[in-house]
Order: C-alpha cells, then sequence, then structure tokens
C-alpha cells in the first residue's frame, strides 16, 4: 500500500525542476538497500543540492518502495526506513522523520517483531500529533492494531482503531477509514466476535465505496475477511460466494498471485470442513507452491496446518503427525505468532489421539488452551475445549467429556459458530448413549444432523445418522435403524465419491463398524440383497468407479506446473528404483557381480532404505497432486459411481453352472453369500474367523518350508511330511470355506470367488475335500469385487470381437542375469504358442509394453517380481530397462488385451486397505485395462511355473476360456506330477500359485 504525507512540503504530482547532479528517482536507485550506514553518507552528500519539492519527491519514493518491499524484502523495507528518518534529521523535518518511525515499525511487524515495533509506532504517533498531523497519528495506528493483535493486546488494538477512524472520517480519508476498519473488524473475528467483525466489514466495504473509483482490490480484501468469518458460523455457500468474488477480482489484476493464492486458500478451508477433501488438498497444495515460490515460509506453513486437516479426515495419521509437528517446530521460533503454534499443536494432537497416545495428545492441548487463552482468543480456546472433550470421551471419561462439552456449547451458540455447534451435539449425543440416556442421544444427535445438512457437512452427516441407527436399534426400531444406517452409507459414498485414488481408500479406514452393522441388520430383517449391496460398497470400490465413470488418471501435462511434476516424478522414479535395487540386491550379494558389491557396500542397505523411502514418499505425493489436478470435477461435485443395480443386475447374467461365493468377516463370524442364477442366499459360519487365523498362519508357514525344501537335494525327502501337513490344512480350510455350500458346488463347473480381508491371501482352487483339490473338479476364478464382473468380461468380450491375430501378442522373459533359469525358456515357449517372437533379457523392457500393449490380446511377462508389504504400490516386476511398479502401471494403455500373465514371484498378493481394498500390482492392471489377469500368490518356482505355462496356453489356443484352461494345465499337471513318481510335486507350492482374476471367457 502506498502511503500518503499529509505536511504541506510534500506533494504527491510530479513537477518539473531544474537539473541537479542527480535527480530523486537516480539518488533511491543509488542508495544501498542492505547496508543503511553508507546509504545515510550517500543521502548527506546529494540531497544538499535538493530543493524542496525534490525533497518530497524523494520522501514518497523512498517509502513507496519501502512499502513495496513488505513482502518481498523486509530487511529491505527496514533500510530504507532509516533513509527517511536519516533525510528528516538532514532537512530537519518531523513529519519525514515521523514518517520513517512509522516504515521502520511497520518493516519490524513484517519481520514478526511485533513487540521492538509498537514503540517506533507510538514515537511516530507522538512526533505527527506534535506539528498538529492528526490523520499522521491515524495512520500510525494502522500498523499499531495489526502489532497489538499479533501480542495479544487487544483492548488496545481496538481502542486505536475507533480513535484513528474518527479522524480518518471527519478529514475525508475514506480509504484509511476502511483499512482501519478492516483492521478492527479482523480484531473482532479472533477474539470471536462474529457480528462486530460483520458489521465492521461490511462498512468498511460501504466506506471504500464512497471513494468511488480504484477501489477494487481493497474492497476484494474485504470481502475475503469477511468470506472468512462467515465460513466461522457456517454459512458456507455465501463465503464460498464472497470468495470467489475477490478471487476473480484479485486475477484480474496483475501481480496479484499471492492474494489470488490466499483466496483459495480460504476457500480450501471450507471445502475441508464440508468434507470436500480432495477438493481442498488441491487448492491447498497450489496456495502452499505459490507462497514457497515467493519464498513466503510462514503463510506456506500455515498452509500445512491445514493440510493436517485433511489428512486426519482422510486417516492419513502418521503422516498428519509428521506434518504437525514441522509445524509446531516452525512456530515455536516465532515468539509473537502463538495463535499458530497452539492451531498447530491441536492438529498434532487429533493425530495423536487416533494413534491411542491419548497422553502427549492431552499435553498438547493443555499447551494450546493455555496460549489462546492468555492471548484472549476464546473462540480458538473453546475449540481445544471441544477436542478435549472428544479426547476424554475417547479414553473412556464420559463425565468429564461432557463437562467440556456443555461449557463449549454454549459459548459456540453464543458465537453461532454453527459448524463447533453440530460437532458438540454430536459429541454430547454420543455420550447421552454411553449412559443409556436414549432420548437425550435421540435429541442431541437430531439437533447436530439438522445443522449438518443446512451446512453441508458431509463429514458430519454420515456420523449423524450412523449414532441415530444404533439408537434406534437400542430403542428396538429396527426399520428405523435400517433407513438411517442406509443413509450413513449414501453419506459415506458421498464424501468417497469427490475423492481419488487412495484417498478413498485411506478415508475407509475407521467406517468398517459402519457397514458391518447396516449388513448385519439387514440380513436380521431377511435382506440378503441389501446385505450384499453393503458388503460390495465396502469392498475394492476404487477402480471399479474409475472405470465406471471413464475417470482417465494416466499422467500427462497439460500446463508448466504439471510439466514440472512430471519431471520431478521421473527423477524421482530413477533414484527410488536405483536405491531399491541396493535394498534388495544386498540380500543376494552372492549372485552379484564386483561393481554391484561396490555400490552397495559404498551407500550401505540401511541408507539405501532410508533414500529410498523418502524417494517413495516424494512419489506418492506428486502423484497425488496429479491425480488431483487430472480428476478433474471429480473432486468438485458428487460423480454418481455407484447404484445397487450393480449387485441386483448381476445374478440373471450368471451361467446355470457358474457359483458365485462372496466372502465377508464381522467379528468373529464368517459369511458366505451364494449367488447363482436363481438369486442371492448367505450362509453364517459361527465363531469362524480365530480357527480361520490359525488355519491361515499355518498354511502360510507350510509354505515358506516347501519354498525352502524345493531347493534341497532331495526334495522328495525335504516334502515328505509337508504334503501330508498341507492336504491336512487345506481340508479344514474347505471344511471352513466351502463345506457349508457343498450343496451348490456340486451342481457346478464354474465357481468364482470373491475372498475378503485375509482370504485375499488363500488359493480357494486348491482347498481339500478330503479326496481331491477343488480345481480337479471345478474350474475357478477371482475378483476383488462382484461389482467388477460386468466391466471384465465386457472388455474380454470386446477384445475377442476384434479378432486381433494372437501373434500381436506381446512376450517379455527376462532372467534377472541367469537367477530364472526357466523364464526365458517359458517366454520362447509361450511366444511359439502365440506365434510371435519373445522379446528376451535386453530386449525385454518396460517401453515395449507402453509401446505395444495396448494392441496385444496377450501380455505375458516371465520375470523378476517384489512385493513390498511396507509399501505395496511400490511391488513391481523387474525388467530390462527398469522396474515397472504397481503406481506406474496405472499409466499404461492395455485396453486391447484380453489377458495379462505375470509368470513372477507375489505378483497376486496385495495389502488390503480401507474396509476391503486390495492394494498391489493386480489393480493397476485392471485400471490399465486389461480384462483378466493371470498373477501368483506367493514366491514360484521358474521350473515348474514354466511347464505350467506351457500347458495353460496350449488349452488356451485349444479355445477354452481362460478358468477352463488354467484349470486344465492344473490337473494336468498334477496328473504328470503323480503318474511321474515326483509325488512331492502334488503340493500346490508348485502349481497352485497361478490365480485367474477377473474375466473367465475365451481369448477368441
Amino acid at each position: 500500500m502506498v502511503a500518503e504525507v499529509t505536511t504541506a512540503k510534500i506533494l504527491y504530482v510530479v513537477y518539473s525542476w531544474k537539473p541537479y547532479p542527480m535527480t530523486p528517482q537516480e539518488l533511491l536507485a543509488a542508495l544501498p538497500l542492505k547496508n543503511e550506514k553508507e546509504g545515510r553518507l550517500v543521502l548527506q552528500t546529494h540531497i544538499c543540492a535538493f530543493d524542496d519539492t525534490a525533497i518530497a519527491l524523494l520522501v514518497e519514493l523512498i517509502k513507496r518502495e519501502a512499502d513495496r518491499q513488505w513482502n518481498k524484502d523486509a530487511e529491505v523495507s527496514f533500510t530504507l526506513a532509516g533513509y527517511l528518518l536519516a533525510i528528516g534529521d538532514l532537512v530537519h523535518n518531523k513529519a519525514y522523520h515521523a514518517l520513517g518511525l512509522m516504515a521502520r515499525g511497520d518493516a519490524l511487524r513484517r519481520i514478526d517483531r511485533d513487540q521492538d515495533a509498537l514503540p517506533f509506532f507510538d514515537a511516530a504517533g507522538e512526533e505527527f500529533l506534535e506539528i498538529g498531523d492528526k490523520v499522521g497519528w491515524a495512520r500510525t495506528r494502522i500498523g499499531r492494531v495489526s502489532a497489538c493483535l499479533q501480542l495479544n493486546r487487544t483492548s488496545e488494538a481496538l481502542r486505536d482503531a475507533a480513535a484513528a477512524r474518527e479522524i480518518f472520517m471527519r478529514h475525508g480519508k475514506l480509504l484509511r477509514a476502511g483499512q482501519i476498519d478492516v483492521n478492527a473488524a479482523i480484531v473482532n473475528y479472533e477474539l470471536g466476535q462474529y457480528d462486530q467483525a460483520l458489521h465492521l466489514f461490511d462498512r468498511a466495504i460501504e466506506t471504500y465505496l464512497l471513494q468511488g473509483e480504484g477501489v477494487e482490490l481493497n474492497i476484494a480484501r474485504a470481502r475475503g475477511n469477511k468470506a472468512i468469518t462467515l465460513a466461522a458460523q457456517g454459512k458456507f455457500r455465501e463465503a464460498v460466494a464472497l470468495h470467489e468474488q475477490a478471487r476473480a477480482t484479485f486475477a484480474a489484476y496483475g501481480g496479484q498471485e499471492v492474494a489470488v493464492a490466499r483466496e483459495e486458500l480460504n476457500i480450501a478451508q471450507i471445502y475441508a470442513s464440508q468434507g470436500h477433501f480432495s477438493q481442498a488438498l488441491l487448492l491447498f497444495d497450489r496456495s502452499r507452491a505459490i507462497f514457497q515460490q515467493h519464498s513466503m515460509h510462514f503463510q506456506a506453513a500455515e498452509v500445512a496446518q491445514q493440510i493436517c486437516r485433511c489428512l486426519v479426515r482422510l486417516n492419513r495419521v502418521r503422516e498428519a503427525y509428521e506434518l504437525a509437528s514441522e509445524t509446531v517446530a516452525y512456530f515455536r521460533t516465532y515468539q509473537g505468532h502463538r495463535y499458530n503454534l497452539a492451531n498447530s499443536l491441536m492438529y498434532q494432537a487429533e493425530a495423536a489421539t487416533l494413534e491411542g497416545n491419548y497422553h502427549d495428545a492431552d499435553e498438547m492441548l493443555q499447551e494450546a488452551r493455555n496460549i489462546l487463552e492468555e492471548g484472549g482468543f476464546m473462540a480458538l480456546a473453546s475449540i481445544v475445549r471441544l477436542q478435549q472433550a472428544e479426547l476424554y470421551f475417547a479414553g473412556g471419561q464420559l463425565d468429564a467429556s461432557l463437562r467440556e462439552a456443555q461449557h463449549v456449547a454454549d459459548a459456540f451458540a453464543e458465537q453461532e459458530a454453527l459448524p463447533q455447534l453440530a460437532r458438540t451435539a454430536l459429541l454430547q449425543a454420543r455420550i447421552a448413549a454411553g449412559k443409556q440416556d436414549i432420548a437425550t442421544a435421540q435429541y442431541l444427535c437430531d439437533q447436530a444432523l439438522d445443522i449438518a445438512q443446512g451446512q453441508g457437512l458431509l463429514d458430519l452427516k454420515y456420523r449423524c445418522d450412523y449414532l441415530l441407527g444404533q439408537v434406534a436399534e437400542q430403542r428396538a426400531d429396527l426399520e428405523a435403524a435400517a433407513r438411517y444406517y442406509d443413509r450413513a452409507v449414501q453419506g459415506i459414498d458421498e464424501v468417497q465419491s469427490r475423492l481419488v485414488m487412495d484417498e478413498r481408500t485411506s478415508f475407509l479406514e475407521d467406517k468398517g463398524n459402519i457397514y458391518q452393522r447396516a449388513i448385519t441388520l439387514a440380513l436380521k430383517q431377511g435382506n440378503k440383497d441389501q446385505a450384499l449391496i453393503y458388503v460390495e460398497k465396502a469392498k475394492s470400490r476404487v477402480i471399479g468407479d474409475y472405470l465406471r465413470n471413464n475417470i482417465d488418471i494416466r499422467l500427462r501435462a497439460r500446463d508448466k506446473a504439471g510439466e514440472a511434476i512430471l519431471e520431478d516424478l521421473s527423477r524421482l522414479r530413477e533414484e527410488q528404483a536405483w536405491f531399491s535395487s541396493i535394498v534388495y540386491e544386498a540380500e543376494n550379494e552372492a549372485n552379484l557381480s564386483d561393481t554391484a558389491i561396490m555400490r552397495i557396500r559404498a551407500i550401505g542397505p540401511k541408507n539405501a532404505r532410508r533414500e529410498m523411502q523418502l524417494r517413495e514418499r516424494r512419489i506418492e505425493h506428486l502423484l497425488e497432486q496429479m491425480q488431483l489436478r487430472l480428476a478433474g470435477d471429480l473432486v468438485s461435485r458428487q460423480r454418481s459411481s455407484w447404484t445397487n443395480s450393480i449387485v441386483t443386475n448381476l445374478w440373471p447374467k450368471l451361467e446355470r453352472d457358474t457359483l458365485m461365493l462372496e466372502y465377508y468377516i464381522a467379528e468373529q463370524d464368517l459369511y458366505i453369500f451364494q449367488i447363482t442364477r436363481s438369486g442371492v442366499d448367505v450362509h453364517i459360519v459361527q465363531d469362524a474367523v480365530p480357527r480361520l487365523e490359525r488355519l491361515y498362519s499355518l498354511w502360510h508357514v507350510n509354505l515358506d518350508l516347501a519354498a525352502q525344501a524345493s531347493g534341497a537335494e532331495d526334495q522328495a525327502q525335504s516334502f515328505a511330511g509337508l504334503q501330508e501337513n498341507s492336504l491336512g490344512l487345506l481340508q479344514k480350510l474347505y471344511d471352513l470355506l466351502l463345506s457349508p455350500v457343498s450343496h451348490l458346488i456340486s451342481r457346478s463347473k464354474h465357481l468364482i470367488v470373491i475372498p475378503y480381508g485375509m482370504l485375499h491371501y488363500l488359493p480357494f482352487h486348491c482347498l481339500f475335500d478330503g479326496m481331491q483339490f477343488v480345481v480337479e473338479h471345478l474350474d475357478v476364478s477371482y475378483l476383488p469385487a462382484a461389482a467388477l464382473w460386468d466391466i471384465c468380461c465386457q472388455r474380454g468380450q470386446r477384445v475377442a470381437a476384434r479378432r486381433v491375430p494372437l501373434r500381436d501378442s506381446l512376450v517379455l522373459g527376462l532372467s534377472d542375469g541367469g537367477r530364472l533359469a526357466f523364464a526365458v525358456q517359458e517366454a520362447e515357449v509361450v511366444a511359439q504358442k502365440l506365434g510371435t517372437r519373445p522379446m528376451l533379457d535386453a530386449a525385454a523392457t518396460t517401453a515395449l509394453l507402453r509401446q505395444y500393449g495396448a494392441r496385444s490380446p496377450v501380455v505375458h511377462i516371465a520375470a523378476h517380481g517384489l512385493f513390498r508389504l511396507d509399501a505395496p504400490n511400490f511391488s513391481h516386476i523387474r525388467l530390462a530397462d527398469r522396474q515397472l511398479s504397481a503406481i506406474e502401471v496405472f499409466n499404461l494403455d492395455l485396453s486391447g488385451c484380453s489377458l495379462v500373465t505375470l509368470s513372477a514371484c507375489e505378483t497376486g498378493r496385495a495389502v488390503i486397505g480401507g474396509v476391503d481394498e486390495v492394494i498391489g500390482l493386480g489393480r493397476g492392471f485392471l485400471y490399465a485395462g486389461a480384462a483378466s489377469l493371470l498373477p501368483t500368490l506367493w514366491k514360484v518356482d521358474d521350473a515348474s511355473s514354466a511347464e505350467l505355462m506351457e500347458m495353460f496356453y496350449q488349452a488356451l489356443l485349444g479355445e477354452y476360456g481362460k478358468a477352463t484352461a488354467l484349470a486344465g494345465a492344473q490337473r494336468a499337471f498334477l496328473a504328470r506330477a503323480r503318474a511321474s513318481g515326483h509325488l512331492y510335486r502334488v503340493h500346490p507350492y508348485f502349481w497352485a500359485a497361478f490365480h485367474l482374476i477377473g474375466d473367465p471367457g475365451s481369448l477368441l
């Protein structure tokens, strides 16, 4: 802002003057901007040749430059203020000297030295009064009000503001009067006096309008601040409209990038309050980047605080805690900004609470509360007390929680802070429900829901509905409970529909109980179809929703910012792969070259792992940014991504001899949903989960021992006990998982398994019924969710209809330096069957996959694979030119591919996130367009894999469907093993790792 100078000697028009040895403009340019002592000597040398008009112009130019430097380099502004003081001394002009004192106070305020700034404002005010310049005194109050606010001297600030405004209005200084009203309004906002703040913002806007032209930016700033106050009252629609108006005004003016960023930050805060987390993160990231570009580190740290809020709501708790810890450490270095420190402590405490670290959370909240109460920030202090009440509730201290909640409820009602009032009412309702006070719980929850619906608080709405459902169940009103649970599930859908990719998964992490209550109540009421719908809604939703809506998130640059992100991603991926190779090759030093061993020892596996993980976190962050940018209106409005008909229209499409089994686990019980052409049924195996967990653990021990035994010289001897043990375990698993529906299995030819939880890691096709393996009398395929059935089958049918010749298939084989002796042989055999040329070793590249994948009916990869339990998105297949990670697979185009075979270790393993979201290589290939996948569940024996693949493709080309061809190959493998006398090869370790996911139909 350009300061006004009010003495008679200082004019605002540039008069012509006689030539001087140096003009005011030249003198300003000659002044050093960092060394005030040298600058004073320059002034002393040249200013004596200036007349009053030139001196006035020089003062105006220096003050204007000092103001301009506020946000760029406050130290320069500080030096320029010193030059104003020097001019005042040299020409014995108190007005200039007072102006310099005020400018120095402003500069000190800009470098967060508010306490040091006050004496300068006071001295400047006294000097202005000595020369009878009341307007000059009033101008010093503008900066003084802001400094007092930071120092929690709010009474002084409001007193000064009122006195200064009266002077400005009396002298017709309308812009100054509007500015002081805005500052006073901000003080009232911080004190939680929202109505008074709104009154002052409106008065400021009216005052600016009286000025006439040239006030657009002033009005935009006032509107933006008014919108913040409206948002605090929960008037989000009005607030967003004002922020949008302000943003449009700033964008229309050049050089207002920072102001635009501030408005986007404010809009993002509202979106975060409403539960539009992806949209909020998009704007947060954008505004933070702009602040960082302008070296506005303090403002960037404030944005980081707000990002913590979204991360907590998305259940990315560890990430939120670490980011909040960084901002706490940052704001501890700014003694004058205790308000910001309190904010960061609140977010850190919220993350600590979700991690169950109640003691540390309590200490953080108490510190934040002390800071705010000492500073008089009672509105924010009330929010801290609400957070303490929620902490006490989480720790089971209902009375302490209720005491705090009752106190803050009155404060929020007085402030008309509706979002916080609704949050408090919901907490009080939960306390009442915990105390079995059903009537009070119902009343309070209805109040909270009414506010949440009126203000569009999506994150609060579904929680209210969930509690109302529980209350209705306690009243034995099952119909009402079912309605509330259904609304809660729909509310979760509404939030999810606006999230991108893994944000959806993490958001669901703590929602399992809501789905469970909805499912069990639907079954209690005999509504099996509805129960299955809820199971499906809780399962692998991300890929299904994206595919149904044709949402393309393949990475591409649409602007310079996107190009910069892609460049960073490319560099980070190369570095991640390099460090990853060190981490995992270190485990196989015996097979490495001398150069590779030297590289590993130079860096060290421990350091390499740390560097690898740092880059992985950065890659995931950049990918999220790109997904937010590319998802477009997905994050700005709800999309119709899921309808109940996805399930209800499914079963009539099944073949008569097809049985679909979808599993669900609720507490100790196992639910087996049976979907046939006749409809949906369900069988509940009570108390099955403890037995299932034990058998699952023993089965994996058996598999690990089998892997060790496969490398023994006498394999038959090594497998002697393992074979019998595996059959016993697989039979017990069969009794739990399939025996309850054996009457349907006996009438079926094709079994489609939709696992849940730990069952995703079990090979149902090798369960043992006491006489034979399941695959010996059934074709078996798998799906992550029933809702993907139609999508996968339609893809397979489209590829078959195009009649693409099999010779266009892509076969890659990589021996990994000789460690996979049969991989190249397998690729050669498969390529020969398909009539194509195999790409082997150095030719087996990801570049080929990108170039030819879209028109290859079959993609077969025989190589080394690695499953990352710690970071499933970085599970990968190693090809000649680079690692093909799970996150990179999303960027492939496999729209013309009917089958992707991943003949590598553990390519079918995954981590289960959300409620039942399968995260691993598989979902990437499904998103890329593949109709079906043939991955592995464990580290496979490459010799038996090559043998099995030869038989599989032989059957596949004999016009069998994919599921039938795989079953036939596994039966043939078993028959060959039994006939050869190598009975140890009957162990599932050798043949059962491969399982078909997706479309089971014909390739041709």
